[in-house]
């Protein structure tokens, strides 16, 4: 395992995502993630970026950068489910599109 490979499994973990479930978000099978955790494909950089946004991440933290600070990891439980409504809160806000995710939070936003 790479450092690519590492970074990527433990961000999909944090996330609460299988591996289908990110290959669904990316846009690839679960396959091609499989292939990625276990260092024997690396995804393009159009996917990496799709990546990225999908594990809310850095680039550098998610190819192994030394030095990165992994943004999923340090949310820790706050992008966990911790109960079946929460679940579907996050399952729905992960189908939005990133712009219709920004849109959505600055909305939760203007209510504070």
């Amino acid at each position: 395992m790479n450092a690519f490979s590492k970074s990527l499994r433990s961000a999909r973990l944090s996330a609460g995502l299988t591996q289908e479930q990110l290959g669904f978000e990316v846009g690839v099978t679960k396959a091609s993630v499989s292939a990625w955790e276990n260092a024997r494909e690396f995804p393009s950089f159009t996917v990496l970026l799709r990546l990225r946004e999908v594990l809310d991440m850095s680039l550098d933290a998610l190819v192994g950068e030394a030095g990165a600070v992994d943004d999923a990891s340090a949310r820790g439980a706050i992008g966990r489910a911790q109960n079946t409504r929460e679940q579907l809160l996050l399952q729905r806000f992960r189908s939005l599109s990133g712009r219709r995710q920004d849109a959505f939070l600055e909305a939760m936003r203007a209510d504070d």
